[in-house]
């Protein structure tokens, strides 16, 4: 573009101008351009070189927030899957866990099962065998009463003391009440000086109780709270004696024993119990 133009001022010139001056003023035209060219050049270059830094020093950084925001993206999905499997096991070591206490629950309820059974066949197995061992003291006592006495032997010799005591336990809880209570009777009027005599005169009223026998009930708990005052039998006693008594109508000595019973033994669990007949008020 600017040779087109310093071309066509040079063909002008010599019309325009002398051909010397304008020949000379034309070369330093020209030296002037070509020192212009040269610069713009020179500048062309460099703002080449220096948008060729920029773009490099652009894609470098690029690069490496791509390289870092790939870093940061593996670092976090390695956490999460890190995480993720710690969950994974101790949800499978959770259910073991339970898995293993189920076990054991089932385990002992089993037991207990057998157990149950075991104490149901060993009641049977017991009531089974007092039903026995009362047949065989009803046997035993039939032949006794058929043999012929001995001369000179005593009458109490034919029984010990537990065993007699023993075989009114069998028939009572056989549910041979009157061939206990004779037993029982039996083993007071031979035996009352040990400890089991307590318990027998107990038992005495007591199955006078059951069979409603309320006059010999009474005295049968009397007779134990008079002999025995000492014994652990004198709070169901006086409680028994005091129920027969209101069962008699015999209102005022049934409340008079309640109070008894209860001054003396506030904290037993029968003096803290009503009566089945409640006394009737005096007048």
């Amino acid at each position: 573009m600017f040779r087109r133009l310093l071309i066509s001022v040079l063909i002008a010139s010599p019309a325009l101008f002398g051909a010397d001056k304008t020949t000379e003023t034309l070369l330093e035209l020209l030296r002037d351009v070509g020192g212009l060219q040269e610069q713009i050049k020179a500048l062309q270059k460099s703002l080449e070189g220096k948008l060729a830094d920029v773009s490099q020093a652009g894609a470098e950084q690029a690069r490496a927030a791509v390289d870092q925001s790939g870093k940061a993206m593996a670092a976090l999905s390695d956490s999460l899957q890190k995480s993720l499997q710690s969950q994974q096991d101790q949800q499978a070591k959770t259910l073991d866990a339970v898995a293993a206490v189920g076990s054991q629950v089932q385990s002992v309820a089993d037991q207990v099962t057998t157990m149950r059974q075991a104490l149901n066949d060993l009641t049977s197995a017991m009531s089974r065998l007092a039903t026995q061992v009362s047949d065989l003291t009803t046997a035993v006592k039939s032949a006794q009463a058929a043999l012929p006495p001995i001369p000179g032997a005593a009458s109490s010799a034919a029984v010990s003391a537990t065993d007699l005591f023993a075989n009114a336990e069998a028939d009572r809880l056989g549910g041979k009440l009157d061939l206990a209570l004779e037993e029982y009777s039996d083993y007071v009027a031979k035996f009352g000086n040990t400890g089991q005599a307590p318990d027998a005169q107990y038992y005495v009223g007591s199955i006078h109780y059951s069979k409603q026998e309320w006059d010999d009930s009474v005295k049968a708990f009397d007779n134990l709270l008079q002999t025995y005052p000492d014994s652990q039998r004198v709070p169901e006693s006086l409680y028994y004696k005091a129920d027969s008594l209101a069962r008699l109508g015999r209102s005022a000595e049934a409340a008079d024993t309640l109070k008894d019973l209860r001054k003396r033994f506030p904290d037993n669990p029968l003096a803290k119990q009503g009566l089945t007949v409640k006394p009737q008020p005096r007048f």
